[in-house]
């Protein structure tokens, strides 16, 4: 659908080229791209919207060093791509937990590169859908409305008292926010570290955080006390019976007594 009439770059086997038309309509057509392509293959490894249009006049790719790729475009600035770097954190309860309990670790990772820092890291497959939200604004479900952005990998691990580590499990976080959780139960007292790290990918750097939490005794539950015995009544069931007995037969001899002397 888009036109391609410029040259590229390659650079690190990749080659760089964007669509283009001679002179920029107005208003300017939106979906032209940079695309980034595997210069052996000829794949598409990822495209993203570029500044300005795809006018042959205004854009213009740059140098290239460092990991780096830049880009001019008409609205004035320079776009630069690169890995971004990241930045995670990690929280346990600030209280001791008892053993036995479990409790939420919590945390985030963000994207700290300047153009926009402290939004969330984003799955590979979700970068150009992010990049264009931030920056092009275009639809965050994407121009059709069908796309969903998904997070990165985060793993956690517990190191004890005597170094020792225990695998919590690998969790990603929320594309949209960048945040994560998982629910753990530490298997004995002490104080553990737990640290939450992001290898990083094409896109990040990594980075790690840690937190502490300690654990305590097991909280006990209280002992049942002993049922109380049941008083036997029966004897005192039996004197009533015999009392009253007694009482109706009394009145009985009276009454007869009474009506003999009428």
């Amino acid at each position: 659908m888009y036109s391609t009439n410029i040259g590229g770059a390659i650079a690190d086997g990749k080659y760089y080229i964007y669509n283009t038309e001679h002179s920029a309509t107005v208003p300017i057509t939106r979906g032209w791209q940079l695309h980034c392509i595997n210069a052996t293959t000829g794949e598409g490894i990822w495209k993203v919207a570029i500044p300005g249009g795809g006018s042959k006049h205004t854009t213009d790719i740059g140098p290239i060093a460092d990991g780096y790729l830049s880009l001019g475009g008409s609205d004035g600035y320079m776009y630069v791509f690169g890995k971004g770097k990241s930045a995670t954190t990690v929280t346990a309860p600030g209280v001791v937990v008892a053993k036995g309990n479990g409790f939420v670790i919590k945390g985030t990772v963000m994207d700290l590169s300047p153009a926009q820092p402290n939004t969330p890291c984003v799955s590979k497959e979700s970068m150009a859908l992010q990049m264009e939200y931030i920056h092009k604004q275009m639809p965050i479900a994407g121009i059709w409305g069908n796309e969903t952005i998904t997070g990165v990998p985060v793993s956690l691990t517990a190191f004890d008292e005597n170094g020792s580590f225990i695998d919590i499990g690998t969790v990603t976080t929320n594309g949209y926010y960048g945040t994560f959780g998982i629910e753990w139960t530490p298997p004995a007292e002490g104080t553990y570290e737990i640290v939450a790290s992001f290898a990083g990918d094409e896109y990040y750097g990594s980075s790690a955080a840690s937190t502490t939490v300690s654990v305590g005794p097991e909280v006990q539950a209280p002992e049942d006390p002993e049922p109380p015995v049941p008083t036997d009544l029966t004897s005192l069931y039996y004197g009533l019976a015999v009392g009253v007995i007694a009482i109706i037969i009394a009145v009985a001899i009276a009454t007869v007594l009474i009506l003999r002397k009428h």
